[in-house]
């Protein structure tokens, strides 16, 4: 796909791409936006690595492309993973044009961002984030999709320390915690049921 060819095509070509293969899955991914942690970009990488084995079955979703996102979008992006950017308005930074990236800039603030990124993902992951990231994981729970938070040292982890395995009386989506950016791969697949 070149570089400059218009957005509706190259999400009309994506389109066909997933028309070809058996399961797509979307996996957001909320992340901080200042530089990591070493053991959050630890998390982040082992996290790739281990759903590399499956990343045809994969479009991951982020924010941004700032901080640890930053980080996790050039892995995906080096292994071949398809990566959506659903970018806020004004972005200080924009995505890579690669092949395998598709930008979506917005004219909407960051909590409307979060909005899409939540009700397109089939499963949001943690890695570690501050209030952003926490309010996606709520968001993420209200429109009844499964959750992995890594714990990471970050502000996400308080998360499990105040609610549990469910945010409300509802028990709409179950939030999962794991302890590696492996585990957080495994408990996705496991979630969504892919095997090989």
């Amino acid at each position: 796909m070149a570089s400059d060819m218009p957005i509706a095509s190259k999400v009309f070509l994506v389109l066909m791409r997933m028309a070809l293969m058996d399961d797509i899955y979307y996996v957001g991914i909320a992340a901080v936006s200042e530089q990591p942690t070493e053991s959050a970009l630890e998390n982040a990488m082992e996290f790739l690595d281990e759903l590399s084995k499956f990343k045809d079955n994969f479009f991951l979703v982020l924010g941004g492309y700032w901080g640890l996102m930053k980080d996790i979008a050039d892995r995906a992006l080096d292994m071949g993973f398809t990566v959506i950017f659903i970018l806020p308005v004004s972005p200080h930074v924009l995505p890579p044009r690669r092949r395998n990236s598709i930008i979506v800039q917005t004219d909407i603030g960051f909590v409307s961002r979060s909005t899409i990124i939540c009700r397109t993902s089939d499963v949001l992951v943690a890695m570690g984030g501050r209030i952003g990231s926490m309010i996606e994981v709520l968001m993420a729970y209200d429109y009844r999709k499964p959750v992995v938070i890594v714990r990471s040292g970050y502000d996400t982890d308080k998360i499990g320390e105040c609610f549990g395995k469910y945010i409300d009386s509802r028990k709409t989506a179950e939030i999962h915690y794991v302890n590696s950016g492996k585990e957080g791969a495994q408990k996705v697949l496991n979630i969504l049921g892919i095997t090989r």
